[in-house]
Order: structure tokens, then sequence, then C-alpha cells
């Protein structure tokens, strides 16, 4: 399978994950205490929807699915720091737009929604790069240093 399909792969996981889990997020920020925030769970789904909507329709997707799929970076930090750097910019733009439709309390939760999901996508930025990394070493074979191959190995 060529590179750019397993990073499309990778980069689609990636953001299946980051939704589902802004949902969860979202829902444990504007549930009042822990037993709503547990009634809210099952649907999490729905709400992982809808913000990934609204991150859809400012262009989020678009701009990570560039970095992640085009370009990645041989340090393992700096795609996952991009994309975490690109989720804020994305999210304070709506927050920006929705401020004066929004109630105190949802005003009050823009900047854990923030940190919160910057951490979120660093993780599973961290991870879909660790991932791809295993998924292209195991599809290409061991490499000759590993097995030590070459000049040096044979004794004799």
């Amino acid at each position: 399978m060529p590179l750019i399909f397993k990073r499309l792969t990778v980069w689609l996981v990636e953001a299946l994950v980051t939704t589902l889990l802004f949902g969860v997020l979202f829902g444990a920020l504007s549930s009042p205490d822990l037993s709503a925030f547990v009634s809210i769970l099952p649907g999490a789904w729905a709400l992982a929807f809808g913000v990934g909507a609204i991150l859809f329709l400012h262009g989020y997707y678009v701009t990570t699915a560039l970095a992640g799929v085009v370009w990645r970076s041989q340090k393992p930090w700096l795609y996952p720091a991009i994309a975490a750097t690109l989720f804020v910019i994305h999210t304070h733009i709506v927050f920006f737009r929705l401020k004066p439709d929004l109630s105190s309390s949802g005003q009050a939760a823009e900047l854990p929604f923030l940190a919160g999901g910057a951490c979120i996508v660093f993780a599973c930025a961290y991870g879909g790069n660790w991932l791809l990394r295993m998924w292209v070493r195991r599809g290409n074979g061991p490499s000759p240093q590993q097995h030590r191959i070459g000049p040096s190995s044979a004794r004799g």
C-alpha cells in the first residue's frame, strides 16, 4: 500500500477518535455534575457529531488533513504540536464568532475546551504518528541495521 494511503488512513482514524473525544469533553464541560455527565455519555456520539460538524465547517479538518497526509516530520512531536495549534486557532475562531449568542457559562467553557481539546489532539496525533511509523516499518520489512546485513557482518 502506498505511503499516502497509509497516511490518509491514519489521519482518518485520528480524526474520528479526536472527534469522539471532543464530544465527551463537550459533554463533561456542559454537565453540572458527574451523574449528569454519566447520563450524557451514551449520547457522546451526537455531541461529537455537532462539534465535528462545526469544526468541519470552519476548515479544521482540511488544514489538519493537509498537515497530516501531505507533510509529516521525522520529529514525533512536531505534527502533534501543529495539529494542536490548528485546533486552538480554529476553535477560538468558532468561539469568537459565537460569543454574542453564548451564555456566560458557554463563554466560560472556552478556555477549558481549548486546553482539553489541544491535549486530545496532541495525544491522538502523537499516537497516530507512532501507528504510522509502525505500519510503515512493518510494511517495509526489517531494516538492514536491525539484522546487520552488510560487509561487517561477514565473519570468516
